[in-house]
């Protein structure tokens, strides 16, 4: 046991080092329809044995001929190595996509998770668990559509060849997370979840000119922010045909912070976690290194539950200077998650 709680306190120390950087990183909305973006430690904390969700957002779709987007397949299991026992471990994988309007830069990552989870007392659904993740992110632009002022031609168009030295467009860097969680039943119908992870935690260098063959030591180097992210989930029920599920979560980045509160509302349709429709909202506040925190989003959201398959959607309204250019527009989300040998008597951790 002392070896077990030492292990916890290694990540926990880990998690809270300072950090420093200057970039930021993907977003989902429906950040609770799949843990693993949450917290490592969620691999394999399903009511279930295994877990499959697929992700999709588009951003600026009404004002952007080509729209941020962001497309993720995540995928999980429980593993079970003695029946005696109420600790188990979980392993997973995760695939994102980035797609950027700006100069077609790209971003893949290829994650794997692993997470152990103690049990501190089953019967009450407490349970401390750690989670890892390993990935590799691989970064390209396309220099196509870039010219520079040597290639106009003095008539109309950019057709002339440059002299600009441009780095390598493609490479690839290592990326690693740590995180906590601590769940635990308040009643028979009710539960509470909390996590603290870090991830980019090795803050490599994300420049095009320090991948290159000759990187050219007079322009600044570009490393990835550290990023932190703590959150609180809770499931408040009397009965089991309706419950209230708040979230809030905190994220920070560099300089650069946000804090996301949401609330949704569960209605049961026939029985107990078989078939519900989750109906909320929520509003996200966003800190720069130059400005304190401001409302920079409201979202809706709407899911549909049936025997372990859940379906969400959601639709962000832009708060920030961008609404002028698409009132009542922001970004459009949809997930998709089925859990197999679905065992509606445990909750392991949100799931919307």
């Amino acid at each position: 046991m002392g070896q077990i709680i030492r292990f916890f306190l290694f990540i926990a120390v880990l998690l809270i080092l300072p950090a420093q950087g200057k970039t930021q990183d993907k977003l989902f909305t429906q950040a609770f329809a799949h843990p693993l973006d949450l917290n490592p430690a969620f691999a394999g904390a399903i009511d279930g044995r295994y877990r499959v969700t697929v992700a999709y957002r588009d951003q600026w779709n009404s004002f952007l001929e080509s729209p941020y987007t962001t497309f993720g397949v995540y995928g999980d299991v429980r593993i079970i190595l003695n029946d005696q026992q109420d600790d188990f471990f979980g392993g997973g994988f995760s695939l994102i996509t980035d797609r950027t309007a700006i100069y077609n830069v790209n971003q893949n990552i290829l994650s794997l998770f692993g997470s152990y989870h103690k049990a501190l007392n089953a019967q009450k659904g407490r349970y401390l668990s750690a989670g890892f993740s390993f990935g590799i992110a691989q970064r390209n632009m396309n220099y196509e559509n870039i010219y520079f002022n040597d290639q106009f031609n003095g008539l109309d168009q950019y057709n002339l060849s440059t002299s600009e030295i441009l780095p390598a467009n493609n490479f690839a860097v290592m990326d690693i997370g740590l995180g906590l969680t601590y769940r635990t039943d308040l009643s028979k119908y009710s539960r509470l979840s909390f996590g603290l992870s870090g991830d980019h935690l090795t803050s490599n260098s994300i420049s095009f000119y320090a991948h290159s063959i000759e990187p050219d030591p007079l322009i600044p180097d570009v490393k990835m922010d550290r990023k932190f992210t703590a959150f609180l989930s809770m499931e408040l029920a009397s009965d089991q045909y309706v419950s209230f599920l708040p979230r809030l979560l905190w994220q920070v980045e560099g300089p650069h912070q946000m804090l996301a509160a949401a609330a949704v509302v569960k209605f049961d349709i026939t029985n107990y976690d078989t078939k519900a429709m989750h109906v909320g909202g929520g509003i996200r506040l966003n800190q720069t290194a130059e400005a304190g925190f401001k409302p920079s989003a409201l979202y809706l959201m709407v899911a549909y539950e049936m025997e372990g398959l859940l379906i969400g959607l959601s639709h962000d309204i832009t708060l920030t200077n961008l609404k002028s250019l698409s009132p009542g527009r922001g970004a459009f989300e949809l997930s998709i998650s089925y859990t197999g040998f679905y065992d509606n008597d445990e909750s392991m951790c949100p799931t919307f």
